[in-house]
């Protein structure tokens, strides 16, 4: 191991639920180098050493961890939600949105209640969920795979689906997938304890390895999608 890691205690996760729950700019204020040193700095740490594995699955995806980790100042502008603070940070792994937008992200949380992360596409136009279908037709023993790669290292699958079935599903095993509106594989670990002692981390490296065939598959995906904007 030639990374520094200090650490999440529960202490920390459990000052960063009282400051969500006070939601008060005096309190944030108080506790606010403590909260950064003890979870957006710890945080920070993680990409760094996650970084030789994150480059390997997408040597494309820029690793600035001062710039990659949410903050817990929320901006409520154009939320409904006016609490000020957030009780969990999440860092991402993505391309630079603005070069292409819709490319499939990884990512890393912690909250009070777990740490997890995962792979996945957001919020996809379906122009793209479209040229993703056409992808499991064509290529359906290889996103198989991506798929049981995910489930073995311990990732659940999600979706938002379309209301009305699409039709065209190369084989039953595929038929959760091909009419999903957006999906992702998450995993998740509910002993935050875990999170104090840096052996977590190598667990999760071999957990992101494993989602290196979804994240490629997604990859060709957006990268097809892409030349369509052209």
């Amino acid at each position: 191991m030639n990374y520094r890691y200090d650490g999440i205690t529960v202490e920390t996760l459990m000052l960063m639920s009282e400051n969500a729950f006070r939601d008060s700019k005096e309190f944030y204020e108080q506790n606010k180098e403590k909260l950064k040193q003890g979870m957006t700095v710890p945080i920070r740490q993680v990409i760094e050493a996650l970084a030789d594995t994150i480059t390997d699955i997408d040597p494309e995806i820029p690793i600035n961890p001062p710039r990659m980790v949410s903050r817990i100042r929320r901006d409520t502008r154009f939320s409904k939600n006016k609490h000020l603070y957030r009780e969990n940070l999440w860092a991402m792994f993505m391309r630079d949105k603005h070069a292409l937008p819709y490319y499939p992200c990884m990512w890393f949380e912690v909250s009070p209640e777990s740490y997890s992360g995962g792979v996945g596409v957001y919020d996809a136009p379906p122009a793209l969920m479209e040229i993703f279908r056409r992808s499991l037709t064509e290529e359906p023993k290889e996103f198989e795979k991506a798929a049981a790669a995910a489930e073995a290292a311990g990732a659940v699958y999600h979706c938002q689906s379309y209301k009305k079935e699409k039709t065209g599903c190369p084989n039953e095993r595929l038929a959760r997938f091909y009419n999903a509106k957006s999906f992702y594989f998450i995993y998740s670990f509910p002993d935050v304890r875990q999170l104090a002692k840096p052996d977590f981390i190598e667990d999760i490296r071999g957990i992101y390895q494993q989602l290196k065939p979804m994240y490629r598959f997604l990859q060709t995906v957006s990268e097809v999608y892409g030349q369509t904007l052209l």
